[in-house]
């Protein structure tokens, strides 16, 4: 083993936050141009160097004279190996980009412009003051007592009752308008 490694693997052992810094300096702008030519990101070459460095970690305080070359070099090493082994897995995944390219969707899949219609349409359909209470209630946040008192309803029953039948209102002109869709396309 070479000089140096002998001495970053002493600092390994003894002292690794200045290791790993020292380690983070000279080795990561080599491993992040590796990985770059591979294909991967910076996030990539992060990740990947991250977990280069925990095997290089147990490789030296497990059997430090079984590395031959600088550490620098036997980082790097890891890293193509870790980088391949994660290449080889990912693979196994398909990109949904090329298998979208390939289907076609048929004219007729989507409802005409006029079933296109919104909660807001179906709110306005309603009536202004449903969709005025409606809206208070669940876009501002306002309790049924403040909603009682802004409506000038005689208490929270009131509000509550009318609020129900807003609802009524909408849901009923949201099934009407799909059974007549129903009955279009039968």
């Amino acid at each position: 083993m070479a000089y140096a490694s002998k001495i970053v693997a002493e600092s390994l052992r003894t002292n690794r936050e200045v290791a790993f810094e020292r380690l983070y300096e000279e080795a990561f702008p080599a491993v992040a141009s590796l990985v770059h030519s591979l294909g991967g990101s910076q996030l990539d070459a992060e990740d990947v160097f991250q977990d280069a460095l925990i095997v290089l970690y147990e490789k030296v305080t497990g059997q430090p004279e079984g590395i031959k070359s600088s550490v620098n070099s036997y980082l790097l090493g890891i890293v193509k190996h870790l980088w391949i082994r994660k290449f080889r897995e990912d693979r196994r995944f398909i990109s949904m980009n090329r298998i979208e390219a390939g289907i076609k969707i048929p004219e007729d899949f989507y409802q005409p412009e006029e079933a296109n219609v919104r909660l807001a349409d179906y709110l306005a359909m309603a009536g202004k003051k449903c969709m005025t209470l409606l809206e208070a209630f669940y876009y501002k946040g306002k309790s049924l007592k403040e909603i009682a008192t802004a409506f000038g309803f005689s208490g929270i029953r009131s509000a509550t009752v009318q609020k129900f039948k807003c609802l009524e209102k909408v849901r009923k002109q949201v099934k009407d308008k799909n059974l007549h869709y129903e009955n279009v396309i039968a």
